[in-house]
């Protein structure tokens, strides 16, 4: 019973497209999926897609506050004598050198984790992001 949830439900090849593409959207793909499918469609979305639309968003709000206070923390701490320019080589290696084609180390942690939750959606599975997996399972899930 590949592609079937307990409850009958198929999963469609559209299902399976909103929830790869709300990823790589970081969300944005979700959000408007929901909100014409639910006042211009009339239809309710089914939980495997809605289940990768708010991993999406989570993911996509995680790593916006992240870099935020990753930045900030590298701000501050540049400005200390020796520790500084450790401080500054890391944030180099982090963000701004190219390491793969021109994703920095960090953009490209960040691409593979978009990835393997895709493939997954890809897949029909709902895949496991730690904590947000679990926040959204006990607040939004079965």
């Amino acid at each position: 019973m590949k592609g079937v949830f307990k409850y009958g439900n198929p999963i469609s090849l559209w299902d399976k497209t909103v929830a790869i593409t709300t990823y790589y959207t970081f969300g944005l793909t979700g959000i408007i999926w929901l909100i014409a499918s639910m006042l211009i469609f009339k239809k309710n979305v089914i939980s495997f897609t809605l289940y990768h639309i708010y991993q999406s968003i989570f993911i996509s709000i995680l790593l916006a506050v992240l870099s935020m206070v990753l930045n900030l923390v590298f701000q501050l701490t540049v400005k200390i004598p020796y520790i500084g320019d450790l401080i500054g080589h890391i944030y180099l290696w982090l963000f701004q050198v190219p390491v793969f084609f021109t994703f920095s180390l960090f953009n490209f942690v960040v691409f593979v984790i978009i990835s393997y939750l895709a493939l997954g959606a890809l897949l029909g599975k709902r895949t496991y992001f730690p904590f947000i997996s679990d926040i959204i399972r006990a607040n939004f899930g079965d």
